[in-house]
């Protein structure tokens, strides 16, 4: 009995992950991003992991981590999205170290912190406790022992060590950190690499208060969409193990998705919900794997448009629709005025929601550009 039942949730469960970052053994493709970020730490690189979100930044870095370990390499991520302040900085730092630092290294960690007398520390409340009891204890003091700390333990132990700073444009809005940051990375390189993550060009370009550039001293690793071939192939094969035939479809499927990673699994496991076990998958089931999809997406879908100017929307309408914000026809349709559609793209660029790629202009999510077309489409 418990054999059938095991059999009955491994044919009806989804094969698909799409909610966060994938298990390991779910990742598509990525094999050659993640031994280029491998071969670039050994080497003591300072390097930028560039993708829009959704690309599967966080799953890959997580790949190398649980990679690292079997080669020595300790692997210290920090999540730096929204970041506000030094003191928040502060924070995801702290629990950071707090999180990632191995069993038998807790001890050396808390004692260097410790005879840095800042009040930061990976057990208990840490810094939010100093801040409590001594309200005008100074985050700054407190940042720099966190950025040294990767050097002082690195001559304490064997193996290099791997900050990754994910989200790590945010911390633009912090006056002086992100220079701060900068100059510990490079001046420890020797024995420590960083990886800068986030999801903006220009991330690392220039700091804020020196303009200092940054990009001919970082080597940058752009995520791309994945290849077309693999996707179709992974997608068939797990609708074929548990039963289901999806090979007349999958190529449609994938085209949908233009190969954005996020989008693809998530219309694969809407597809999921359509196709029953020993059935074949059809059109109609695609077609309605997608209004699904654009359903579920819709409130996402009008945040994004609400926070954008009446200039920008237009313009990422033309893009979804056109192919481009300079078309005549979608300037005329959209009453765009040409010099508007000009300033408003690089703002919608820089917030990744459009690129500008050899193979022309494109709306990032192609579930969002889709939206658009069925909600607002000018076009015949």
């Amino acid at each position: 009995m418990a054999y059938l039942l095991e059999s009955a949730m491994r044919d009806t469960a989804s094969p698909f992950e799409f909610d966060g970052p994938v298990p390991l053994d779910c990742m598509v493709d990525r094999r050659s991003e993640a031994e280029t970020i491998r071969v670039w730490t050994r080497e003591g690189m300072l390097m930028a992991l560039v993708a829009p979100r959704r690309y599967g930044k966080t799953s890959l870095i997580r790949k190398i981590a649980s990679e690292g370990e079997d080669v020595g390499l300790m692997v210290v991520t920090a999540d730096l999205f929204g970041v506000a302040s030094l003191f928040d900085l502060v924070l995801r730092l702290e629990r950071a170290w707090a999180r990632y630092t191995p069993v038998d290294l807790r001890p050396t960690v808390n004692n260097i912190l410790g005879s840095a007398q800042a009040g930061v520390s990976i057990s208990g409340a840490g810094f939010a406790l100093t801040m409590a009891d001594r309200p005008t204890s100074d985050p700054e003091a407190a940042l720099y022992a966190l950025l040294e700390l990767p050097a002082q333990l690195a001559r304490r132990r064997s193996g290099r060590i791997l900050i990754v700073l994910d989200e790590f444009q945010s911390v633009a809005g912090v006056p002086g950190a992100q220079a701060l940051i900068w100059e510990n990375a490079w001046q420890q390189r020797e024995a420590v690499s960083s990886l800068f993550a986030g999801g903006g060009p220009g991330m690392l370009l220039f700091s804020p208060d020196d303009k200092t550039s940054f990009s001919g001293q970082v080597r940058t690793l752009r995520l791309d969409r994945l290849p077309t071939s693999e996707l179709q192939n992974v997608i068939k094969d797990r609708f074929t193990e548990r039963n289901r035939d999806v090979s007349g479809i999958v190529g449609e499927l994938v085209a949908v998705c233009e190969g954005h990673p996020q989008r693809t699994m998530l219309l694969a496991h809407l597809l999921w919900q359509e196709v029953p076990a020993g059935e074949r998958g059809t059109t109609d089931d695609l077609e309605a794997a997608i209004a699904v999809a654009l359903r579920q997406g819709d409130a996402e879908f009008r945040a994004t448009m609400s926070g954008l100017t009446a200039g920008q929307r237009k313009v990422l309408r033309a893009v979804a629709e056109y192919g481009t914000p300079m078309a005549a026809r979608a300037l005329r349709a959209l009453g765009l005025p040409k010099t508007t559609a000009q300033k408003a793209a690089p703002h919608l660029v820089a917030a990744g929601l459009i690129e500008d790629t050899d193979q022309g202009w494109r709306v990032i999510d192609p579930l969002l550009a889709r939206w658009i077309r069925t909600n607002y489409g000018t076009r015949a």
